[in-house]
């Protein structure tokens, strides 16, 4: 999407003056983090007073904030923002972070403004240790703040459309200038023999480097070398320049400032004509290396996520399905808000299709969408639905599927239940073992019950022990036939939890002449067999 669409706030004339509020508090609030401890009222005040003004800019939708040496300029407008000492400050702070762009959502919440401090406020040198401004809060699950380092292709692509270098673009945040390269026994005669060397020289040059300043400055001129091959078409060509950087970005034996090089060079490279070239790549049945395609595509971030759900939700083809879905569980957190999107979409299979990828990321920020296709009125969707939220867990997840034990129709009862143990739901033991100990004269609850007992299995905490000895202890003169139904399925839950307590309770009944002296035996082998296997 042009950013000039995503800063919906461009037309107003209060943009610039929003911004420069947002970023003055933002200036201070990075200082006041950096000074005061976590308890002083002065902090907590200072960054409520940021949140505030961020929450007040994006409150109509997302911003992107350019980063200049010297201050801010909005995208897809010409004109910079005003200057005061604060935002001046804020600038350099984060130009010495090499950060290029600063993108903030209207989900912000002050929990992502604090994560953003706190890598803000690390040392830059730590901050490459750290893998990035944007790895930092990647890690910390942050998606409502997007940050990009310098892009370094703004300064070649001026230079090769023959334009002055100090001329600013849409996108040109300063780039300090380059050294020459000095020759070294990593690169052998290249930099002797020519000032430029070609693509095939730098990648070779790349590879054998291990200095993290000239790795950064052949990237650099790797990075001019390839832009042409993008604008040309020449796509064939440009991917094999980026399996080569993927290699060395994903090498464990390189430095975290090489790798992130690469990773940067990587997505300026993907970004744009080629993450579509890259996409009908993965949409080919035949192409054998559609596991780079995603890793690629994670790279290039949030920028591509549009491309992809747009290629997912009009393809009719079950394996670009598969593929393309893929790519988003790869990219992860960052495809998160177009995927909560799709969750209002009108065609079942669009709906059904984003869950399944929600569930596979596996952030907890999803839940409250998940929520509303908990209940959709497509019975697919449904269980996706569950699917999804049993294999998220946490209290909000676990309390929705609760809530359809209780409140659902029996199928989805069932299927909640079903996946509360096939994720070892803790929190959802007590509750089950309550379900499985109500009175049920008439055999209502019988099923549920039933599927009670065997998620309480397979969630193995032997602490629920002592209530399925109960189930099986248990007399009555009503509904035999379905208390010894339940009495065989508790069994094979106390010998799905193991233990000597267990192993001691089944030996009693397999011993006796009762009707439960053969099932219990037969839980005791079982038993022993799966002891065997753990050894």
């Amino acid at each position: 999407m042009p950013e000039d669409q995503r800063n919906l706030l461009e037309d107003s004339e209060d943009l610039g003056a929003a911004c420069q509020k947002a970023l003055a508090e933002t200036s201070k609030a990075l200082k006041a983090f950096s000074f005061y401890p976590d308890n002083h009222p002065l902090r907590s005040q200072i960054l409520t007073s940021a949140y505030e003004a961020l929450a007040n800019l994006v409150r109509r939708g997302p911003v992107t904030l350019i980063v200049q040496r010297g201050g801010f300029a909005i995208a897809g407008r010409k004109d910079a923002i005003e200057n005061n000492p604060m935002t001046k400050a804020l600038a350099q702070e984060l130009f010495a972070r090499e950060l290029q762009r600063l993108t903030f959502l209207p989900e912000l919440s002050p929990a992502d403004l604090s994560a953003l401090l706190s890598a803000l406020a690390v040392s830059p040198q730590k901050i490459a240790e750290d893998g990035g401004v944007a790895g930092m809060l990647s890690r910390n699950g942050i998606s409502a703040v997007m940050v990009n380092q310098i892009d370094v292709s703004a300064v070649y692509t001026k230079k090769s459309a023959g334009q002055a270098e100090e001329e600013e673009g849409d996108g040109g945040a300063e780039v300090p200038e380059e050294r020459p390269l000095e020759p070294s026994p990593a690169q052998g005669s290249v930099a002797g023999e020519a000032a430029e060397p070609g693509v095939d020289e730098l990648l070779a040059a790349l590879a054998a480097e291990t200095d993290d300043e000239r790795y950064r400055q052949l990237a650099r001129l790797l990075l001019k070398k390839a832009l042409p091959l993008k604008l040309e078409g020449n796509f064939d060509r440009l991917y094999v320049v980026l399996a080569r950087l993927l290699e060395q970005q994903a090498d464990p034996a390189r430095s975290t400032v090489c790798r992130d090089v690469a990773h940067t060079v990587l997505q300026q490279l993907i970004l744009g004509e080629m993450a579509e070239h890259l996409l009908n790549h993965l949409e080919d049945v035949d192409f054998p290396d559609k596991e780079a395609i995603c890793r690629m595509l994670r790279l290039g971030g949030a920028e591509v996520v549009d491309a992809v759900v747009r290629r997912l939700t009009a393809t009719g083809s079950r394996g670009a399905r598969k593929a393309l879905g893929t790519a988003l569980v790869r990219i992860g957190v960052q495809a998160q808000p177009q995927l909560l999107t799709l969750l209002k979409d009108g065609r079942v299979q669009v709906v059904q299709m984003a869950v399944a990828i929600l569930a596979e990321i596996g952030n907890r920020d999803a839940v409250k969408g998940l929520v509303l296709t908990a209940y959709h009125p497509e019975g697919r969707v449904r269980m996706e639905s569950i699917r999804a939220l049993a294999r998220i867990g946490g209290m909000e997840a676990t309390g929705v599927l609760l809530s359809l034990v209780q409140e659902g129709d029996e199928p989805t009862a069932l299927h909640a239940i079903s996946w509360l143990g096939t994720c070892r739901n803790q929190a959802a033991l007590e509750p089950l073992l309550r379900l499985v100990a109500r009175r049920d004269l008439r055999g209502k609850l019988q099923a549920l019950q039933l599927e009670a007992l065997r998620a309480v299995g397979r969630i193995g905490d032997r602490r629920a022990l002592a209530a399925l000895f109960k189930v099986v202890r248990r007399r009555c003169l009503l509904g035999t036939t379905r208390r010894r139904e339940q009495k065989l399925v508790a069994l094979e839950a106390i010998a799905a939890l193991g233990g000597e307590q267990a192993r001691a309770f089944l030996q009693g009944y397999a011993s006796g002449n009762g009707e439960l002296a053969g099932p219990a035996a037969a839980a005791l082998q079982t038993m022993a067999q799966k002891e065997t296997g753990h050894e």
